[in-house]
Order: C-alpha cells, then structure tokens, then sequence
C-alpha cells in the first residue's frame, strides 16, 4: 500500500485559510513588541485575503506592512511568544474588509504561526439575529406598552361610566330607603343597597387590577407597597420592602414598570398559593445597570435542583408563571434569577434595563 507523503510545504501551500508565519527579534521575552515582528512566510490564501503578495511582504516588519492595523492582530503574536501558548482572537479587519478570526502557535525558536479563519459570513448573520432579537424586544416592549394602554382605558371607563352610574343608584336607593315603605319594600330596597355596594366594591377592584392609579400617580415602590397590603395582609402574611436608589437618579419607563408591576403582581399570587410563607420581603434595587425587583419569602421553597433553563422543569414552571415571566423579561434584554433551597424559602429576582431600547418610548 502506497502512503503519499504531504510535506509541511504542501500543507501550507493548499490549506484553504490564510496562514502566516513571523519571527520576533531580541532575546527578552518581557520587552516583546510590534515594531520587533517580521514575516518569514505566508500561503496563497493569505496573498488572496489580504490582497498582497508573498514577495512584497516577506522579511519586512509587521507594521510597515500593515501600518494601520487593528492592534488585536500585532498583540496576538507578541502574546503568542511572550505566553508561550495559543492564543486566540477575533475582530473586523480594515486592511482585508473581512470580520476575521486568529489563532497564534509558538513555534521555536522564536517564531510564530497564525491561522487566519474568514468569519465574515458568520458575523453578518449572527448580526441580522441580534437586530432581529432587537425588533422582538422592541415588540414586546410595544405589546407590553400598549397592553397598558388598553388596560387604563377599560379602567377609565369603568369608572367613568359604570362607576358613576352604581354611585348614583346607590344614592337613590338611600333616598327611598328614607321615606316612608312597607316593610317588603324596605327589604327589597335594603337588598338592592347592598347589592349595589358589593358592585361598587368589586368595580373599584376590578379598576385597581386592570390600571392602578398608584403605578401612573407616583411610580413603582408606592405601587409595589399598596400591591403587598391588598394581597398578602388579607392572608395573614407578614411583609417589608427594601429599596436602594432614587427615582430621580434611576427612573425607569413606564413600560418597565408596568412590567415590573405585573409580574410581580405573580409572584405575590405564587407565593401566596404555593409556598405556604408566613413573611415577604419586596427589595427594589436602581443602579445605572438596570432595574432589579426581587421577592423575598420564607416559604418551603422549591425542589433542590429546580432550574429553568431545564427544558422539563421549564415546562412543570409554567404553572408558576416562572416561564413566563423568564421570556417576558428575555424579550426586553432582562433575566429573571432564582435562589432557592427546600423548607428554606426562596427568592426571585427579576432585573432589566431602565430604558428601553426603541426610540419610540
């Protein structure tokens, strides 16, 4: 059987990724530096690249040939040489008009390969995905936005209509209720009052839910505070909230805070039918980072191992509003975290920019 011999030489002539190979001057390896790197060699896909030949090229220094090259590239084998050990780099290249990925091997004695990998294509798609994503979070920064919108023109009219119109029976019927009845009647009317007070009740939280004044009125922590009172006191849960930075230093959009509100607004449910807590803690974290909204309880936690990113659990975390919540906020360039121990509570952590990203808001 005949084995055919490839030499280095007809390697490097017919690899198909450019490759270049350098010598450093000096001895010291602490004083290495661009203007002491010369090339000795470079393949055909090199000269195709970088549209130079091997014979301009060869024996002159790195930056007379390249005077205004990215600095990544020179660095790549300084460090190759001075670390000796592979080092990696990637960036746009000017000189090539290509996005270009390197890998530098020391070679002895004091030399240094370089493989050149063309990744432009790669770049400009992976760029289109992160403008898409982009337009998605914009969407849903929209949908988020205009959902509220909705929300506070019901609210609006709810009270503005039906709200009205209860008052003004309810003050009727305590009119008649005054004057002088028989006693079925009075009983009918005293029925209807109390009928018509439980419908004022129940519109006044019915607005409260779709569209609370408080979140428009005076921002998030008032709202997140009269969020608490209403769910968690009335199960006799005990509650606090923290906060650290200023609304006037950190003010969020108000669509963050909405979304921020809503989901929430889960977790206290969450936390009230599943973790069996007796204390919750709310803590509103503002930095030039982003928002963090976190909720703090004392309940029975959840089950060593419990992870989102496991597609199982993700799907079992649907029924704790957990998934939901994860790729609301993933939408708008937020993450949701979750610490947790069994019998030992857990906390949520829900954080996302302050702004968002479309100039439409």
């Amino acid at each position: 059987m005949r084995v055919e011999h490839f030499s280095y030489q007809v390697f490097f002539e017919r690899v198909f990724d450019p490759i270049a190979l350098y010598r450093v001057e000096g001895e010291s390896r602490e004083v290495l530096s661009a203007d002491k790197i010369f090339f000795v060699d470079v393949n055909p896909a090199y000269e195709r690249v970088m549209k130079v030949t091997k014979q301009d090229i060869v024996g002159r220094n790195f930056l007379d040939v390249w005077p205004e090259a990215e600095a990544c590239w020179s660095r790549l084998i300084v460090d190759c040489l001075r670390l000796g050990h592979t080092v990696h780099c990637e960036s746009e290249s000017r000189d090539a008009g290509r996005y270009l990925e390197a890998i530098a091997f020391p070679l002895p004695p004091r030399r240094a390969a370089v493989i050149f990998m063309d990744k432009t294509e790669w770049k400009t798609s992976n760029d289109a995905l992160k403008r898409k994503q982009e337009e998605l979070r914009a969407l849903a920064a929209k949908l988020t936005l205009s959902e509220e919108i909705t929300r506070r023109t019901i609210a609006s009219d709810l009270h503005d209509r039906i709200g009205y119109e209860l008052v003004a029976q309810l003050k009727m019927l305590r009119d008649l209720m005054g004057r002088e009845l028989s006693p079925d009647v009075r009983g009918e009317l005293r029925l209807l009052t109390l009928t018509t007070e439980r419908l004022i009740s129940q519109s006044r939280s019915l607005i409260f839910e779709l569209s609370p004044p408080v979140l428009k009125e005076v921002g998030l922590n008032p709202a997140l505070e009269a969020l608490a009172k209403s769910l968690l006191e009335p199960q006799g849960i005990r509650w606090g909230l923290r906060s650290r930075g200023t609304i006037g230093e950190f003010n969020a959009d108000d669509a963050i805070c909405v979304l921020l509100y809503r989901m929430t607004r889960e977790l206290l449910l969450n936390v009230i039918k599943h973790s069996g807590a007796s204390r919750v803690t709310l803590i509103i974290n503002r930095g030039s980072g982003g928002i963090m909204v976190a909720v703090e309880d004392d309940g029975r936690g959840f089950d060593a191992g419990f992870s989102l990113e496991d597609a199982a659990l993700a799907r079992a975390a649907k029924g704790f509003g957990l998934f939901s919540i994860r790729e609301r906020l993933q939408a708008i360039g937020g993450r949701v975290r979750i610490v947790s121990e069994p019998g030992r509570g857990a906390t949520v952590a829900m954080s996302c920019p302050l702004k968002l990203r479309d100039e439409g808001f």
